[in-house]
């Protein structure tokens, strides 16, 4: 283990801190009669001692991973609020106008660049789903079904020109040659332009127990210090950082040519010396984790056993790729779980990888006895709750995330 070299900085020697087992790729739904093709692949986590990057130590074929993705931007109406706040608050920062072009890596649906289109038309979208690329018709956006690198970029620049806005939501984190996506983002990019990236937060998240987050998509898992070694590698610098609460706590940081850059922001220099205060280059804040994840497993497995003896099998509440993460590596499945709601078309009618527990729509969800519920989609908390309201019976919920408890609601 101790030859395997950091996929960034190149330092041999990264540290693994957290086992999670074997597992299917998260968003890969499939039909009953693929299971027993199903693949599965090790999910090990390390560190890098130099630049504290955490990764994943096997990675599986983007091609795989991509292509054909089911996990969807407008798959609920928190995702949809959220793109929408994010478009508004960066066409206000940029002064975003009909002449202003932006472009959006790993577009996914068209959700976002749809919000942006009240703002300019110069849109256009990349990402390597080709089964989404209707959507993005249905939506009026310019799409391109390609994997943004170097060479993706250099053909933009050459047919489109360069842009003024370039944003990465959830997309570097999940590339494993992510320094070369970084240098095609340099490749389209304006010299006045700016780049605009949000990814899981590690300190908030994985370094605190907080495990869900690890898939085979998310390769890495940013600090802003292992943030700010990667973009300067590919000639970008990190001009500003915020702390924003997706994905159970995230950075969107702001980032601009190295050359061009201005100077950084007091936001930036804070960030980075309360990292170094909390313990991020310091062995033992990872050694910690795998006992934080262990003691998890066991006490949300208690539960669930205790909640099947009051009202039988639960009924899981989203299918996210988190949630097929504490499915799997807490080995709930279909013993404990009825099925699984979720508002994503291309997920219903399928099971889940790994655990093969049923996604079936809101409709099955019927009015009678007592139930408990798992709430899989837990940083959708409010959303789910109200829509369980709504049916105006009592229910029992176990919130995984980012507290673990039980509640009685009626």
């Amino acid at each position: 283990m101790n030859n395997l070299k950091c996929k960034v900085c190149g330092y041999e020697g990264i540290k693994r801190f957290l086992e999670l087992g074997d597992m299917p790729p998260v968003n890969a739904f499939i039909d009953e009669k693929d299971i027993a093709d199903e693949e599965i692949y090790p999910l090990n986590l390390s560190y890098c001692p130099d630049c504290f990057l955490v990764q994943l130590e096997k990675t599986v074929p983007s091609e795989k991973l991509f292509r054909n993705y089911l996990h969807l931007s407008a798959g609920s109406k928190s995702n949809i609020s959220h793109l929408n706040e994010v478009a508004d608050y960066l066409s206000s920062k940029f002064k975003v106008n009909n002449k202003t072009k932006i472009v959006e890596i790993g577009s996914n649906d068209g959700t976002l660049l749809s919000f942006f289109k009240k703002y300019t038309s110069n849109l256009l979208g990349v990402d390597p789903a080709r089964n989404l690329v209707e959507m993005n018709k249905e939506k009026g956006i310019d799409y391109m079904p390609e994997f943004f690198d170097t060479s993706t970029a250099s053909e933009i620049a050459k047919t489109r020109g360069k842009f003024d806005l370039i944003v990465a939501l959830n997309v570097i984190p999940h590339t494993p040659d992510n320094i070369d996506l970084l240098k095609a983002a340099r490749i389209v990019m304006k010299d006045s332009g700016n780049l605009v990236m949000e990814g899981v937060y590690a300190l908030e998240t994985i370094l605190d127990g907080q495990f869900d987050t690890i898939y085979h998509e998310h390769v890495y898992t940013f600090s802003l210090y292992s943030l700010v070694r990667t973009f300067l590698m590919a000639g970008l610098t990190i001009v500003d950082v915020e702390k924003i609460p997706t994905q159970g706590g995230s950075l969107r940081v702001f980032v601009m040519k190295s050359e061009n850059a201005i100077p950084a922001s007091e936001n930036l220099k804070n960030l980075l010396k309360e990292e170094e205060k909390s313990g991020l280059t310091k062995p033992e804040t990872y050694d910690c984790v795998a006992l934080k994840v262990e003691n998890y497993k066991n006490e949300l497995r208690k539960m669930i056993d205790e909640e099947k003896k009051r009202n039988g099998k639960l009924i899981g509440l989203g299918a996210p790729a988190r949630g097929v993460v504490i499915l799997n590596h807490c080995k709930i499945g279909c013993d404990d779980i009825d099925y699984l709601v979720d508002d994503t078309v291309l997920k219903q009618n399928k099971v889940a990888p790994g655990v093969h527990i049923p996604v079936k729509t809101w409709e099955e969800i019927k009015k009678g006895k007592q139930k408990t519920y798992l709430l899989l989609s837990w940083n959708y908390k409010d959303y789910f709750l109200s829509r369980l309201k709504e049916l105006n019976e009592p229910f029992r919920i176990i919130i995984p995330f980012p507290k673990l408890e039980v509640m009685q609601f009626g």
